[in-house]
């Protein structure tokens, strides 16, 4: 039988499947979709929205819940929890007249906009039309998308059309004309879904810009700042300041896992936003063969210069990091062979200093040969003085001393060779 623990987990990611609910309605329609960079807890909108759905006799967000749609009053509104920001989604029957005219989210109680504190990072007002192909009136979308420049064309398949300016308006909240030419109310929905994910998304990865752009600019200086020391690094002898040359390498390398520490997130994020809206624009189904630019191909050509800057930047930071590393090796290569050197040249030094210690010891085993042998003689006369004062030798001392004076120096000499072997004899 399985755990509790185990039957709890397995609920939990089953529930994943079902998490995201689909916030739709028949068309005609207006949405507006915001979302806010989070700065407090994950939990303060949760909550905040909870109280909220209470307020208005609405169940709220279970706990741990990303997802959560109420009704409230003829709005219907979808809180969201997002990693690093948080989305509100309202929807209200019916379309602006004329269009754009009023926002969805001006039929939202007023009290939603407390539930989120931060930035606005993206910002989207929809109107939902029913219409056939043949009834598609492309002035009044001009008109209402503010451009008579506009992107988009027939999406899935043929059966909605999709069209966009990408400008702005005075709220900052890009406009978008979604046409339901055929399709289910559930299947617009969730074309709906995937246009606003690619529009938040696309703002998301794009953020990786500043940060790359800001990386560019930090690596160019540290970049400067290394050449300088490479150049002294070439140069660098046994008088150059190796240590200074450590520090300031160290703590370049210091700074580039700084940077690295502050960009790697990002870079990261980014590049998961983008695959996101490649996937989210794929699954649109654009009609490729038409003459107007595509929404999806607009987005592309925006987005992937800025994706390749965020790759190059991260790239540049590894790539310089491993100079860095190179150049304290390098450095520290260059400080172990001069202190090779400098061990060689002092076990030479010692070298000369001990043979020229052995050639003083063998002057002064010289030396005490004769002062050994003096002394000896110096005893034998004493001892001959003596013999003959006792009447005990009849020897001229003189001629007893001068025959023996060889005779002790070389003994002398024989026993101080032997000692010296002796002591200095190398053990087996």
């Amino acid at each position: 039988m399985p755990s509790p623990d185990s039957l709890h987990t397995r609920l939990r990611l089953n529930n994943e499947w079902h998490a995201r609910p689909v916030a739709t309605m028949p068309a005609p329609f207006r949405c507006t979709h915001q979302v806010v960079k989070r700065v407090g807890k994950a939990t303060d909108s949760r909550d905040a929205f909870g109280t909220l759905c209470a307020h208005h006799g609405q169940p709220g967000p279970g706990e741990g819940s990303r997802y959560h749609l109420a009704q409230m009053g003829s709005a219907l509104i979808k809180w969201e929890g997002h990693t690093e920001a948080d989305s509100m989604t309202c929807l209200v029957p019916g379309n602006g007249s004329p269009l754009f005219s009023e926002s969805a989210s001006q039929f939202a109680p007023s009290e939603l906009a407390d539930v989120f504190e931060g930035d606005l990072l993206c910002g989207v007002n929809v109107e939902v039309l029913k219409q056939s192909t043949d009834d598609l009136d492309m002035d009044a979308i001009r008109a209402s998308l503010g451009s008579n420049e506009i992107y988009g064309g027939p999406v899935v398949d043929g059966k909605a059309s999709l069209w966009t300016s990408f400008h702005l308006d005075a709220e900052g909240h890009c406009r978008i004309v979604l046409i339901d030419h055929s399709l289910p109310d559930t299947a617009i929905g969730r074309l709906l879904q995937r246009v606003l994910e690619t529009e938040s998304y696309r703002l998301m990865a794009v953020e990786g810009l500043p940060v790359a752009r800001a990386t560019m600019a930090e690596l160019n200086q540290l970049e400067s700042e290394l050449e300088p020391l490479m150049d002294e690094l070439m140069q660098s002898g046994e008088t150059a300041d190796h240590e200074s040359l450590f520090m300031k390498l160290s703590n370049m390398s210091a700074r580039m896992e700084h940077l690295a520490a502050e960009s790697s997130y990002r870079f990261a994020a980014s590049r998961a936003y983008s695959r996101i809206v490649e996937q989210r624009l794929a699954e649109l189904r654009e009609d490729a063969g038409l003459p107007q630019l595509r929404y999806s191909a607009y987005l592309l050509r925006t987005l992937q210069p800025a994706m390749r800057t965020c790759e190059a930047a991260e790239r540049r930071i590894e790539e310089l990091a491993q100079r860095v590393t190179r150049a304290i090796t390098l450095q520290s290569s260059v400080v172990d062979l001069i202190r090779t050197r400098q061990s060689h040249a002092m076990m030479k030094t010692m070298g000369d200093h001990s043979a020229t210690q052995i050639r003083l010891q063998q002057a002064v085993e010289g030396f005490s040969t004769f002062v050994i042998s003096y002394y000896a003689m110096g005893l034998l006369e004493i001892m001959l003085e003596a013999g003959i004062a006792a009447q005990l030798l009849a020897v001229n001392p003189k001629i007893v001393l001068g025959i023996a004076a060889p005779i002790v120096f070389f003994s002398v000499w024989a026993l101080t060779r032997w000692t010296r072997k002796r002591v200095t004899r190398t053990p087996k």
